[in-house]
């Protein structure tokens, strides 16, 4: 799977400090949907807009991951999000397009499927989120806490291991 990411995730810097390095990124855009700030965090939140006609985000799509990448990712959002499969359309002056499906390979580490964490308490929600003035004002510590975060997480049983990309071309699908 892929992820689209909106926020904190579109910094370099955090992704390589969970993950040790920056996967593969296309910009991208997740029409229906808005961004917010989230009362007390420094980073976003997205859920749908009351009218979708108007409403997109602009963030990138994540790909090549392994399954613990994925994981580590997964475990890494806070539990108000939900991850949710999304369709989000790219610039056409682009050359991207999903990864075909691979025969055998679950429905897990298909990468032509576009996931988000989407917010499940919008009350909590307001006003725009601006990754300059995160990246600015947070992104220091933000990365800190994320290098921590992965520490902690380095010896977790988390699914997969950092050899098995999410194509499945090439290695043995579990």
């Amino acid at each position: 799977m892929s992820r689209f990411v909106y926020g904190s995730l579109l910094a370099p810097e955090v992704l390589n400090a969970l993950l040790g390095r920056v996967p593969d990124r296309t910009p991208a855009t997740l029409p229906g949907f808005v961004r917010r700030r989230i009362k007390d965090a420094v980073y976003p939140a997205i859920y749908p807009a009351e009218d979708p006609s108007n409403a997109s985000v602009d963030g990138e799509v994540l790909t090549g991951m392994s399954r613990r990448e994925l994981a580590v990712l997964d475990w890494f959002e806070d539990e108000a999000y939900v991850l949710t499969r999304v369709d989000v359309t790219f610039d056409e002056t682009r050359v991207w397009s999903p990864p075909e499906t691979v025969e055998g390979v679950e429905p897990y580490l298909d990468p032509s499927i576009v996931m988000a964490y989407v917010f499940t308490s919008p009350r909590d929600l307001y006003g725009v989120w601006d990754y300059e003035e995160f990246r600015r004002e947070h992104l220091g510590s933000y990365v800190a806490m994320c290098e921590a975060f992965a520490e902690d997480v380095k010896h977790n049983d988390l699914p997969g291991d950092d050899d098995e990309l999410e194509d499945g071309i090439g290695d043995e699908v579990k």
